[in-house]
């Protein structure tokens, strides 16, 4: 199990959804975790940070690599305190939540990936 990385409340479930404004079924490969602007997101585990800067669709995102093929990804968030190339340990504070590259207010986009593949984060979380 993983330590849940923010404090708040899932509000979009990983897999299919229906998008009813376009009336279609889409896929999302994570969780959106509600919360408030500001709050501390923590690594879920340790690994070494392979991304840290702004991604279109995302804001700022974060991509932790934790061996095994098993990467993290954390998006939305404000502030970034590691870079890329850091060492982080599980728990260690990494970003703020923030509302970047999101129309919808503050939250953390949060995914696990295993060979490239999205896996479901609740799943994997305490």
């Amino acid at each position: 199990m993983l330590i849940i990385p923010v404090k708040g409340r899932i509000i979009s479930l990983f897999g299919p959804y229906k998008n009813r404004k376009y009336n279609i079924t889409n896929f999302r490969s994570g969780i959106d975790i509600k919360t408030d602007k500001g709050e501390p997101v923590r690594a879920v585990y340790s690994g070494n940070v392979l991304y840290a800067s702004w991604f279109k669709g995302y804001g700022n995102m974060m991509i932790i690599d934790h061996g095994a093929s098993y990467y993290t990804v954390y998006a939305h968030v404000e502030e970034m305190f590691k870079s890329t190339g850091d060492r982080v340990r599980a728990g260690d504070v990494i970003a703020t939540v923030g509302d970047t590259g999101s129309m919808s207010g503050a939250r953390l986009y949060f995914e696990i990936r295993h060979h490239g593949k999205p896996v479901d984060p609740v799943e994997w979380l305490k």
